[in-house]
């Protein structure tokens, strides 16, 4: 953030407090809130001079506050230059003003003397390119006082804010995540009079709406956070995560057990109270007989429930809930939890116990009921696709028929899952079921793990399929449903991505780089097998279709590539081939990165550039060796035919670091040339001659990427 502070000195600055408080605001919109309100201030505050220091923000499900400890008394004072006309235009022969010099002085509200006459040179930007001298008028606009400034601004942050789902709950016609109930608006100890959504903003807040209700008054951020602590508000996030973690591992070590870190669990427990105490629960042993996968997605995705376990992994009939709400008896509480995660798991285990009457094989037969997607057929026609591409990959990196057979069987089983009882109730397990019954049914543990893991990774970066299978699996599902996307012109546009094809193709990438087997795969032998399984089922004709997901897999390599640093103009350079092998092109940038910090890097390049510029476009010029003549034409092309053939077993090995190192070798007799001969002689055959020493020099390089795009001395990512 820009933490604009003004030089006059601390007595100048002013504290600004504002509170929205709301009804319960959903726990997974709460951060998101959070973040927009920081950043709408200091775009507010940068937008009309107001010097500021950081703004922090806190939050619960009742109230959304800001906070800024140090806001300017007023805005700054600013200089405004208006350019008018030439000044050839606004004057005659004899210093007479013309009427644009008078219209320029009366549009500005002030008398001609009062105008200046500036050369553009000495306007800055401000003159966008004019030349000579020009009329100006300069005007100071003084700035005006911040409390008066903010009765419009605030309304205007709060405007701003944008949510997933609003809501209109009275005739103001103002939506918003949940209705405004209180505005609280301080700054400089002073309340600041505005209006919104039908509520006038005063300085009174309220402590927690059951233990401590009442109204009370607020002066400053500190009266405001003590007041609030003393009435059962904890307003940081983070000190309430603390609390919540302290205490939950206290009562599981009360069980025996312990709770497995979980911050996204632990941020939405937060996210749900104002005052948390954390209780623990029992349920019924019996239930610990279904899957722990089933029990501690019901007690944790459905009702927000920690789940315990005993030092070796296993599940304790246990959960730790987080209460908003601190009594003498929690019992009642306790017991309310207690019958909701009942009537979980009691439908949990109806769902898995009717799933079992039959073996995954049957569910996977019955998919030809369910559409993939309306203009791709069903899921069954994409098992279909599944097997086939699995198998050809499986094939493609080196495995045997036994191989081959175990990932025809992981691919044939998996989508079966989808159409369980216990997927439909909790679809988050989808994969996860399918592994647990597949195992179950007795399949190899490479078919079971393969159909869980073939849904990794879940986000950027997560852990990838720790198996070969699920490696296999993994790849064919996220390359027929980009394939099958873009075919029928569901391709990602800005924001839009609504089949995740983006976090899907970068997975794909991930996947081609993570063992031996998989660098050596191409995405275009790969991608037309995919293509083809598509055209089989007459689904779309694929030549256009490859072509755009091989462009799109190119962004991905890119957007990996970004991820490890490497700055623009060498991801350009690389990119501007072919990228049918993504490991390669990783090992190239590696080599690359570690070459452009070498003292020789920057002048190679300028010397190499020199060189293609003086190439016609297209050019393919035939070197006739008996024209070189002079010793530096003799030595530029020495240099190239040693080069040539050194490098050629590097290429094979992929020894790129050895490479570069080699075409640094061109830099002296590429100097020597430009410096001793006339590329363009006025002999037609030479003149083409010695462009095709050139053009054999591009040629050496433009194998390992283009390195016109390279910009030297350039650091940017």
């Amino acid at each position: 953030m820009n933490d604009r502070v003004s030089p006059n000195g601390p007595d100048t600055q002013r504290p600004l407090l504002i509170e929205i408080g709301v009804e319960e605001i959903p726990s997974n919109v709460l951060p998101t809130t959070l973040k927009q309100l920081a950043e709408l201030s200091e775009k507010v505050f940068n937008a009309n001079g107001l010097p500021f220091s950081k703004a922090e923000v806190y939050g619960t499900p009742r109230r959304i506050v800001l906070h800024v400890a140090h806001l300017a008394p007023k805005q700054e004072t600013k200089t405004e230059r208006i350019i008018g006309p030439p000044k050839q235009a606004a004057f005659d022969e004899k210093g007479k003003p013309k009427p644009a010099a008078l219209g320029f002085a009366k549009s500005q509200g002030v008398d001609l003397p009062e105008i200046q006459i500036q050369d553009a040179a000495s306007l800055g930007p401000a003159a966008k390119g004019k030349k000579g001298e020009y009329l100006v008028f300069t005007r100071e606009r003084v700035g005006a006082p911040t409390a008066g400034r903010l009765e419009s601004l605030i309304p205007e942050m709060i405007a701003q804010l944008t949510f997933p789902r609003s809501m209109r709950w009275n005739d103001s016609g103002v939506a918003f995540v949940r209705p405004i109930r209180s505005l609280l608006a301080i700054y400089d100890g002073k309340r600041v009079p505005f209006s919104y959504a039908g509520v006038a903003s005063g300085n009174l807040s309220q402590g927690h709406h059951i233990m401590a209700p009442d109204a009370f008054e607020v002066h400053d951020f500190e009266s405001y956070r003590e007041g609030l602590r003393k009435r059962f508000v904890l307003i940081n996030t983070k000190e309430r995560m603390r609390l919540i973690q302290s205490e939950v591992q206290a009562l599981a070590m009360e069980k025996q057990g312990r709770v497995v870190a979980d911050e996204g669990l632990l941020a939405q427990a937060a996210d749900t109270v104002e005052y948390p105490k954390a209780l623990c629960g029992n349920f019924d042993a019996d239930f610990l007989d279904i899957p722990k996968e089933i029990i501690t997605t019901a007690m944790a995705e459905h009702q927000g429930y920690f789940p315990v376990y005993n030092d070796k992994g296993a599940l304790l009939p246990h959960f730790i809930t987080v209460s908003n709400v601190v009594s003498e008896d929690m019992s009642m509480i306790q017991k309310g939890n207690e019958r909701v995660l009942r009537a979980r798991l009691v439908d949990a285990r109806f769902y898995f116990e009717q799933d079992r009457k039959q073996d995954l094989t049957d569910f996977s037969a019955a998919l030809d009921r369910v559409t993939f997607q309306e203009k791709l057929g069903s899921l069954q026609e994409k098992t279909v696709r599944l097997c086939a591409l699995s198998v050809f990959i499986a094939k493609e990196t080196g495995g045997d028929k036994t191989d081959i057979l175990k990932a025809q069987g992981a691919a044939l089983l998996a989508k079966a899952d989808l159409l369980t009882g216990v997927v439909r109730e909790f679809p988050s397990l989808q994969g996860t079921m399918g592994r647990i019954y597949a195992a179950l049914d007795g399949e190899p543990a490479e078919v079971s793990a393969a159909i869980e893991a073939h849904y990794l990774p879940h986000q950027s970066g997560g852990p990838l399929p720790a198996t070969r299978h699920g490696r296999i699996l993994a790849l064919a599902d996220k390359l027929d449903t980009i394939v099958g996307c873009f075919g029928v012109g569901l391709i990602p546009s800005g924001s839009e991505d609504p089949y995740a094809l983006r976090r899907q193709g970068l997975g794909l990438i991930q996947i081609l780089l993570s063992e031996e087997a998989f660098r050596a795969l191409s995405i275009e032998t790969i991608l037309t097998e995919a293509v083809g399984q598509y055209e089989a089922q007459e689904k779309f004709a694929g030549k256009k279709t490859a072509q755009a997901v091989a462009q799109f897999l190119t962004q991905r390599i890119d957007a990996e590539l970004q991820s490890r640093g490497l700055r623009y103009d060498l991801r350009e350079a690389l990119l501007s081939g072919s990228v049918d092998y993504p490991a390669d092109i990783i090992s190239r940038a590696e080599a690359l990165v570690q070459f452009s910090k070498a003292p020789l890097f920057s002048p190679l390049m300028t010397a190499f550039k020199r060189a293609i510029r003086i190439l016609p476009d297209g050019f393919r010029g035939r070197l006739d060796t008996n024209l070189i003549k002079e010793a530096a034409e003799k030595n530029l092309h020495q240099a190239i035919v040693t080069i040539e053939k050194n490098i050629e077993p590097l290429w094979i090995e992929g020894h790129y670091v050895l490479i570069l190192e080699s075409l640094a070798g061109l830099f002296e007799p590429l100097n020597g040339f430009f410096d001793a001969v006339m590329v363009m002689d006025k002999n037609e055959a030479i003149r083409q001659n010695r462009l095709s020493l050139l053009h054999a020099v591009q040629t050496l390089f433009i194998r390992f990427g283009d390195f016109s795009k390279i910009v030297e001395n350039e650091t940017r990512t």
